[in-house]
């Protein structure tokens, strides 16, 4: 049976949305952790618990004789740069510039998307859609712009290590690998495809290529820190990979397969203006106005998407 029966009972906007929210749990569950460990370290060990997991569940719902030959190819492809450059780019720069920063930069990943559909698969948008998504964009971008006060910058969740302008390159390399790997699955979802099986098979490529080049990566990302990983984040770890790759990831790539690319990245977008009341119970300071308004623009821009 496999994830076939969300066809009735979940509108792939609403999938949209519920990665989006996935994603900003995520990233209060992950951002103390990967400030110590350094990003390509934590998204490594992470995709061990996600490849787990995704592999039960898609042989538990007896996904895999979905796939074909062809299909392994751009899977590969998909998730070597989705998830082996989109992510760890994505954590290296959550350990430098915090979660609610990296996730704003982040949303760059929904126009890029948005434009591929359009010129690769002939996707459009009506008036009203592109309406929405103009405030969805706009109200992401001030909820982040003005999302926290003055004193909250030396919290672990806002607190910036190194040069603002690094973490922001790599949350911007993160968003373009995240979008093109979306992309580069959409053909495979679209030929029927199991959701389950696409995303375990991208994921499992994805771990093996991360450990055959983790010296690399780390020369690379050059990690503020590198502490010794504890046992309470083997917790974390297990936590982050099940809300954020195998709810998060396989909820947006069961949108992207059953709806417009456009429209699912943009509402999956929403994380930063989602992690506004996440982070004001967190921090226990609420955000300034400016992001409330721009919170208020992306419910609207969302409602004219729905």
């Amino acid at each position: 049976m496999g994830t076939r029966w969300w066809n009735d009972c979940l509108p792939y906007q609403l999938a949209a949305l519920l990665a989006a929210a996935s994603w900003a749990c995520s990233s209060l569950i992950a951002a103390e952790p990967v400030r110590r460990l350094g990003g390509p370290r934590f998204c490594r060990i992470r995709m061990l618990y996600v490849s787990g997991m995704l592999l039960t569940l898609a042989t538990v719902t007896g996904g895999w004789s979905s796939l074909s030959r062809g299909d392994v190819g751009m899977l590969a492809v998909s998730g070597l740069i989705g998830l082996l450059l989109g992510d760890v780019a994505l954590f290296t720069a959550m350990a430098r510039i915090g979660p609610r920063r990296t996730s704003v930069l982040f949303t760059a990943n929904a126009p890029l998307a948005a434009v591929g559909g359009v010129l690769l698969y002939d996707e459009s948008f009506s008036a009203t859609a592109l309406g929405g998504a103009t405030l969805t964009v706009v109200g992401i971008a001030m909820a982040v712009n003005f999302g926290s006060r003055d004193g909250t910058h030396t919290h672990v969740f806002e607190r910036i290590e190194g040069s603002l302008r690094a973490g922001a390159s790599w949350a911007a390399l993160g968003a373009l690998g995240q979008a093109v790997g979306a992309l580069t699955a959409k053909p495979v979802l679209d030929g029927g495809a199991d959701t389950l099986a696409v995303a375990a098979t991208r994921a499992v490529i994805a771990t093996a290529a991360m450990w055959l080049v983790a010296r690399p990566t780390d020369r690379l990302a050059r990690p503020r820190q590198r502490g010794e990983i504890r046992r309470s984040d083997h917790l974390r770890l297990a936590g982050s990979a099940l809300v954020a790759m195998v709810l998060g990831m396989t909820l947006l790539l069961w949108a992207i397969g059953h709806g417009d690319t456009g429209v699912a990245t943009i509402l999956s977008a929403t994380t930063p203006v989602i992690l506004l009341p996440l982070l004001w119970i967190t921090i226990r300071q609420a955000p300034a106005p400016g992001a409330w308004f721009g919170a208020a623009l992306t419910v609207v821009g969302t409602a004219l998407l729905i």
